[in-house]
């Protein structure tokens, strides 16, 4: 499915937003993250990987409802995040495959996946799906949770394999693997440093793990 990285699968309505969707010490927390995952190259945009789609997305939980915002898709290039470039999903109907957002901008591409998180687990206040193959290429040595190969991204079967992924795996924070979606690593907590934290962790393991190769 690496030809249709970053390609919205789902029809969605936007709506104009009266203002930046995420705002004062959260989009300021969200955009220290960003800013640190872009450098480690776990979100970001490469005119050699993935069909020169940008890849990478964020989102946080509005409050204790479903609705959450979500980076938008195709901005994981963009040298820093900036308010607009936020989403806010209000709805989503995953039997007709539909989003209803808020914004200046589409929402990412992996906004069902992320709604069904939200929805599966009141606990999760924020996740952040990256691209590392150093973690993806090392997820079994870390013993990392895993959606089956025959999954693909963005789809109804990727968000009902994550929801069932959940109900297995109870801990949170979590980290788990995509294993039908190249590179791609999703972690989900209750803060963001809950997800940047375990993501940069599990990326020094598997540097861990090259070493003790060499």
């Amino acid at each position: 499915m690496a030809d249709l990285e970053g390609s919205i699968q789902f029809a969605y309505d936007l709506t104009p937003s009266t203002g930046p969707v995420v705002t004062g010490a959260a989009f300021t927390e969200l955009s220290a993250w960003r800013s640190i995952l872009r450098q480690l190259d776990l979100v970001g945009q490469h005119t050699d990987r993935y069909g020169g789609f940008a890849f990478g997305n964020m989102s946080v939980r509005d409050g204790k409802s479903d609705v959450f915002a979500i980076t938008a898709s195709q901005t994981s290039g963009a040298p820093e995040l900036l308010p607009e470039q936020l989403v806010r999903v209000t709805h989503c109907n995953l039997e007709r495959f539909w989003v209803e957002a808020e914004g200046s901008e589409p929402p990412s591409s992996e906004s069902l996946t992320h709604a069904m998180i939200y929805h599966a687990d009141p606990r999760v206040h924020c996740i952040f799906h990256i691209h590392s193959a150093e973690i993806w290429q090392a997820r079994s040595l870390l013993k990392l949770p895993q959606t089956a190969v025959d999954v693909a991204y963005g789809t109804a079967s990727m968000a009902k394999a994550v929801a069932n992924l959940l109900i297995e795996h109870q801990s949170r924070p979590l980290v788990f693997a995509t294993a039908g979606h190249e590179d791609g690593i999703f972690a989900l907590g209750h803060q963001a440093r809950d997800c940047g934290g375990l993501l940069v962790s599990y990326l020094a393991k598997s540097r861990q793990f090259d070493s003790s190769d060499d």
